[in-house]
């Protein structure tokens, strides 16, 4: 009677194995197309760390699946559960990735596809693949063509603003594109050799016309700390 439940049991893992295996292979390839974008772009998270996580997220919804499975004449458990702490416990790795530079912050879009690719393995790793292959063309066609798209709506200039006084001066100036539609993705600054000024580089996205840049400029160079604006 033992070795009979013994080979049940040996029985149920080769079930579970074969079962696995396809689904971690799915679940490793469709991350790895999102991890490839991310590190096509220099992003901090690339194909390797979209790949654990999402091989990793559905091996915790296979581990569910297993242990329902295994356990569902002993005691009542929920296959969800689990799965449900994927979902918080992803926050800490997108935390990492997000970084203030100055008033710019970078990285939520990598933040947001590691979570993403931890959903793929939860629907990979519970059997979903149609959700899960859907998924990743959606999030593939929101990082790459409709980024081409904004990017194309828009165009890109770099500012160099020379100032007196920085701490006022940032936030006039801010103002005073955000106006004209001219939105700032970062800011350096650098103190002059002579000591005597601070030049702030602003790296913007413009969806405005020209004449609604020239006018901008024009009020930046009319305020009291601004000693010259130029347009790379």
């Amino acid at each position: 009677m033992k070795e009979l439940g013994h080979i049940i049991l040996q029985n149920q893992q080769i079930h579970f194995l074969l079962l696995a295996i396809p689904r971690l292979i799915v679940t490793a390839f469709l991350c790895g197309i999102i991890g490839m974008e991310r590190e096509h772009v220099n992003r901090p998270a690339g194909v390797r760390t979209h790949v654990l996580v999402g091989v990793s997220a559905a091996l915790v919804m296979l581990t569910s699946e297993y242990l329902l499975f295994y356990f569902h004449d002993m005691t009542t458990i929920d296959p969800t559960r689990m799965g449900a702490q994927i979902i918080s416990g992803i926050g800490f790795l997108g935390a990492g990735t997000i970084i203030k530079d100055g008033l710019n912050v970078r990285g939520l879009t990598t933040a947001a596809s590691l979570w993403a690719v931890a959903c793929i393995g939860i629907a990979s790793g519970s059997g979903f693949y149609g959700g899960a292959f859907l998924a990743t063309v959606a999030i593939y066609f929101t990082l790459v063509i409709l980024k081409k798209y904004m990017m194309r709506r828009s165009y890109y200039k770099v500012m160099l603003v020379q100032v007196t006084k920085i701490d006022d001066a940032l936030e006039q100036i801010r103002y005073e594109l955000e106006k004209s539609h001219i939105y700032i993705n970062s800011v350096e600054v650098f103190t002059s050799k002579e000591n005597t000024y601070k030049e702030i580089k602003l790296h913007v996205s413009i969806s405005s016309g020209k004449a609604m840049l020239s006018s901008a400029m024009q009020n930046i160079r009319e305020m009291e700390a601004v000693l010259n604006i130029d347009v790379e």
